[in-house]
């Protein structure tokens, strides 16, 4: 992960107009600026193999001939293409394995993005699609409150038609609750889809501001700068 695309998707982040769930605070906004997915990793739920994931960090790799519309799928930490729906036959990852991920980039306040990538034609069907949900699912918690995050029935019109660059981000993921051995799995559910398949992928969040201005211009400028200051000490370090 390039520094200065976690400053930038910091700096996105906090500037997203909010749509968040009222109980987890996700928030769901369009990139101004696509980052490309050679830049991203990793992927959780991808229509395209993902050669940069981590190794040892698989994903769903589902397959859409266009001739499907709906989706309903689970990530896997194992590499494979897992039918709709199916959350008994996937791996999941670990908090331990995540954590490790975002520690790794210096991402020390375990917050993160999930950057989706459409791909789906244009037109009336491209105009009409929808992420119904998408959520983190923690299975060891209490019945009743394994989701962990989740947000809902967002539109998703075609911004740029292809799998390479994010069109789409839902941020506002804390693992800091989370414990290491801990199972997780992200479920992605959409409508209106045509042409290719969408991918998710994890996109490292730096820094965050506290207080109820977060995302105002300035202080979200700012927040990404002292993020790409910071890691670039680090690595000089």
């Amino acid at each position: 992960m390039k520094p200065f695309l976690l400053a930038f998707a910091t700096l996105i982040a906090l500037s997203l107009p909010a749509k968040a769930d009222a109980i987890n605070n996700l928030t769901f906004g369009v990139l101004p600026n696509p980052v490309p997915q050679s830049l991203s990793a990793p992927c959780v739920i991808c229509a395209t193999q993902q050669v940069h994931n981590p190794v040892g960090f698989g994903f769903n790799d589902f397959v859409n001939t266009g001739s499907s519309t709906n989706f309903n799928l689970f990530s896997s930490n194992i590499t494979g293409a897992f039918a709709n729906g199916d959350d008994i036959n996937v791996t999941p990852y670990t908090g331990g394995q995540l954590r490790s991920f975002l520690e790794g980039l210096g991402d020390v306040q375990l917050t993160f993005g999930v950057a989706v990538d459409i791909n789906t034609a244009g037109g009336p069907n491209g105009d009409a699609h929808y992420l119904e949900l998408f959520q983190l699912i923690n299975l060891d918690a209490a019945p009743g409150e394994r989701i962990i995050f989740d947000i809902r029935n967002q539109a998703m019109p075609v911004v740029d038609n292809g799998n390479g660059k994010a069109d789409y981000l839902i941020s506002g993921f804390d693992l800091s609750s989370v414990n290491i051995g801990d199972r997780l799995l992200f479920r992605a559910q959409w409508s209106g889809a045509s042409d290719g398949g969408e991918s998710f992928y994890i996109v490292p969040i730096l820094q965050q501001v506290p207080g109820p201005n977060v995302g105002a211009g300035l202080p979200a400028a700012l927040a990404a700068l002292v993020a790409l200051g910071w890691y670039r000490r680090r690595r000089t370090a």
